[in-house]
């Protein structure tokens, strides 16, 4: 963390309030986590029992950080988060129902996984005592998922490679636009924001590569979407 961001008051009304919006972010994104992956199990009838088992693995999640909530008495604002989360959705709604494949896993995989993994290791150093083995144990799950789609990605790079370029010029902005709302509920309890994004793009830029672009390349798009997102 940085230095102006401190351990937060777990139990002062200002936490409650932000935590409120935050949990509520983290279960309809797991939420719909389970939701996507199970339609890349119909999507890719060859790994279905592999992606049934991811799903299964979001919705888990999404129900312990119900519990996290209910452990602080807190209601989570699921309605603000389901209308900040429903233009990622409908993009990811849109690739499933064109048969690209590609954009589902860019989108669910890449992009949404790499933003899970960044905000919840922003999250472990403040999280509270409740919350924090919760949030450790659902860190590693996230990397399985970010492996599967850079494992099938991957392979098959040369032929995927503009698609994923032109998934991730439309889905990135979107992903980074949530947190515009959010910035000052990240702050209170404990996240600075400016480090979750940064967290977000070396996760992603990890995962560019992974998939087979060189380290100019994934910078040069990283710096290309950056631009998109300010614009």
């Amino acid at each position: 963390m940085t230095d102006t961001i401190t351990s937060p008051d777990h139990s002062s009304a200002a936490y409650l309030d932000a935590y409120s919006r935050i949990n509520a972010m983290v279960i309809v994104g797991e939420g719909l986590a389970d939701r996507h992956f199970r339609l890349l199990a119909a999507a890719i009838p060859d790994d279905a029992e592999t992606l049934q088992v991811l799903a299964a693995m979001e919705g888990r999640h999404a129900r312990d950080f119900v519990g996290c909530g209910a452990n602080l008495g807190v209601k989570p604002d699921s309605p603000l988060a389901r209308s900040l989360f429903a233009p990622l959705h409908a993009l990811f709604l849109e690739a499933n129902r064109a048969g690209d494949r590609v954009a589902c896993l860019v989108i669910q995989c890449l992009i949404v996984e790499c933003f899970a993994v960044a905000a919840y290791r922003c999250y472990l150093p403040v999280a509270d005592a409740y919350a924090r083995p919760i949030t450790a144990e659902v860190l590693k799950d996230e990397a399985l998922h970010l492996s599967y789609g850079e494992d099938w990605l991957r392979p098959r790079f040369q032929q995927v490679a503009a698609g994923v370029v032109a998934c991730c010029q439309r889905a990135v902005p979107v992903a980074l636009s949530m947190l515009e709302r959010l910035k000052p509920d990240l702050e209170t309890i404990g996240i600075d924001p400016i480090e979750l994004v940064g967290e977000f793009m070396a996760c992603f830029q990890e995962s560019l590569q992974a998939i087979g672009f060189s380290p100019s390349r994934s910078r040069q798009v990283l710096s290309e979407l950056a631009v998109s997102a300010l614009a």
